[in-house]
């Protein structure tokens, strides 16, 4: 999904968060789960692909246009929200339930969207376990994906998302799903 629709759906869902719970803490904790938990996409651009071109276009265009070569993304992962649902459970601190309904929203997103454009399986990507096994490498993970160069400029950058190059792109709700072969 693209980083501007995981903003809209982020505010919305800390808009619920803020009358449902009336706290600060844990609209705060929506947001970090919904939007902010991309950080690792920034860790992953300076740390592993140690690209130096720090400028938020750059950030963007490298990751809509497919040139990222290791996915580790520590916070998109089913064991930390496993391990902080523990965590949660145990605690009862409202502000990490927030976090991972937040984070939740977030990766059920990613594998809607994000499962459009890698010919690989998207559930299988979102373990960090399995990212491991591949040794973080995106082209065994995801596959090999030509990407249309990112619009111009970077806020239609930022709101329309990568595209696969040679597919026209349908809007969401204009989705055909296929048919499962027991409602056939």
């Amino acid at each position: 999904m693209s980083p501007g629709g995981h903003l809209v759906t982020t505010t919305i869902a800390c808009a619920g968060a803020a009358v449902l719970t009336g706290s600060w803490a844990a609209t705060a904790a929506v947001a970090a789960g919904g939007f902010f938990i991309d950080v690792d996409h920034a860790a992953d651009y300076v740390l592993i692909e140690r690209d130096r071109r720090l400028t938020p276009d750059a950030f963007l265009r490298h990751y809509l246009e497919g040139r990222t070569r290791r996915t580790v993304l520590v916070l998109h992962s089913y064991e930390l929200l496993a391990l902080l649902g523990l965590v949660a459970w145990w605690s009862g601190a409202l502000w990490l339930w927030a976090y991972l309904w937040g984070a939740t929203l977030h990766l059920a997103l990613d594998l809607t969207f994000n499962g459009e454009v890698t010919p690989r399986s998207i559930v299988a990507f979102y373990s960090f376990a399995y990212r491991l096994a591949h040794r973080f490498d995106a082209r065994r993970l995801l596959g090999s994906v030509d990407f249309e160069p990112a619009p111009a400029g970077f806020w239609a950058a930022f709101f329309a998302g990568g595209r696969v190059a040679g597919v026209l792109a349908k809007p969401p709700l204009a989705r055909t799903w296929p048919r499962s072969k027991s409602s056939c």
